[in-house]
């Protein structure tokens, strides 16, 4: 996306949510203790209110309660699958990792067969935090996390390709200065604390029922009045 449409994109999202807080508090009686924006499917933006109880609030794109109980579950689960990503995909952790590839290159003698996909991996972990860091990523997107999941693919590819890489370093790690395998074992350390090595799909997909579960009960705590 070009940066000026960015741009507006973000401006519009701000405006929306400010409108959908007032839109929330107006049925409900109260201000919301936050609002967020949801895309279930691609074009199809509701908005999830969440107030205390806790209860809960699903408005449309019209910014009215949604009367559809299926198409309210579908935003709720939306919201509490997209909390997992957000759990998951640290952009902290992430560039913790590149910096620690940084430390290890810069002590140099590795292999160029171990340098590349060192290279690549912190390439596709600075690629994947600022995935995570668009302020866009304030919207609980499905076709969103398809995005994300690509990305965090790449990078579990690089880590795949250095593990495979590296593991001829293993036979003579006795022979290796103390200083390379502390490094070798801070990138290790850190590619596990960014997920590195855990496809971002398979995760999501073993915490769907649970997702599922939740949105139930999220729609059993919906306000009173606006009950899909």
């Amino acid at each position: 996306m070009p940066p000026a449409d960015h741009d507006a994109a973000v401006r519009d999202l701000v405006e929306r949510l400010s409108a959908a807080r007032d839109a929330a508090a107006a049925v409900a009686g109260e201000a919301p203790l936050g609002v967020r924006a949801v895309e279930a499917a691609a074009g199809r933006r509701s908005y999830v209110a969440a107030f205390p109880g806790p209860a809960f609030l699903c408005l449309d794109e019209r910014l009215a309660p949604e009367p559809d109980a299926r198409r309210a579950r579908e935003t709720a689960s939306a919201t509490l699958l997209w909390e997992h990503v957000e759990a998951i995909v640290d952009p902290d952790a992430l560039r913790d990792l590149a910096s620690a590839i940084g430390r290890l290159l810069a002590l140099g003698g590795d292999p160029p067969e171990v340098t590349g996909p060192l290279e690549t991996v912190a390439a596709r972990a600075l690629e994947l935090a600022a995935w995570r860091e668009d302020p866009l990523r304030a919207v609980a997107s499905l076709p969103d996390i398809d995005e994300g999941a690509a990305v965090q693919e790449r990078l579990c590819g690089a880590y795949a390709r250095f593990m495979r890489a590296s593991d001829p370093l293993v036979a003579v790690q006795d022979t290796l200065p103390d200083a390379l395998i502390g490094a070798l074992r801070d990138v290790e350390e850190a590619a596990a604390r960014a997920g590195a090595a855990d496809r971002l799909a398979d995760r999501l997909a073993a915490v769907l029922p649970e997702c599922e579960d939740g949105a139930e009960q999220m729609l059993a705590a919906a306000v009173r009045g606006a009950r899909a």
